[in-house]
């Protein structure tokens, strides 16, 4: 109550001076006075105004003020965290691009040992086979002459034979054997 009385202490001295001022205003005389008269009325009537909106409203403002101020406080509240949460994640993902950069040429060494290693392992394949072909070739070129000399073995075994059949058949005489002989090695010179 004596809170009350406090609050309303202001506007008791606010009415008081008016009303003072209207029993001065009165005593001076007829138009001035109702004019102050009618001044003081407004006033009044603009006075218990305020009054009632405040009786009827002081609760709905403060309380509006009151959680606007705790959605604020929450709001700066929520920004601050935001603002630490994405300071941290900025200083992890820095480190991690630092650590990036490191891996990079981490891999890049590995990938260049790799390919060095299948280089030299390409190349020594390589001049395996080569020497592996070498050799087959080798080897084939020696089979083959060993084919055309037995074939040629064969051929002058037959032309002998057929030779001496031709010659017992005939009876040779010196020019004919002249003649065979000069033939069998033009022949041998031919294959050769």
């Amino acid at each position: 109550m004596i809170r009350q009385i406090r609050k309303s202490l202001p506007l008791i001295i606010f009415f008081l001076l008016v009303i003072v001022s209207l029993a001065v205003a009165a005593e001076h005389g007829g138009e001035d006075g109702r004019k102050i008269w009618d001044m003081t009325w407004r006033i009044i009537n603009f006075a218990i105004l305020v009054i009632i909106l405040y009786k009827l409203l002081a609760d709905k403002v403060k309380k509006y003020f009151s959680e606007r101020r705790t959605e604020i406080a929450q709001l700066l509240e929520d920004v601050d965290k935001a603002k630490r949460d994405t300071d941290s994640r900025h200083a992890e993902y820095k480190e991690k691009l630092k650590n990036v950069e490191k891996d990079i040429q981490e891999i890049r060494q590995v990938l260049l040992g790799e390919i060095e290693k299948e280089k030299a392992r390409i190349i020594e394949e390589g001049k395996i086979a080569s020497k592996r072909l070498i050799e087959q070739a080798k080897d084939s070129a020696q089979q083959e002459i060993q084919k055309a000399k037995a074939g040629l073995k064969d051929t002058v075994a037959d032309m002998a034979c057929k030779l001496a059949a031709d010659i017992i058949e005939k009876k040779i005489t010196a020019d004919d054997q002249k003649r065979i002989i000069e033939e069998y090695l033009d022949k041998v010179v031919r294959q050769n």
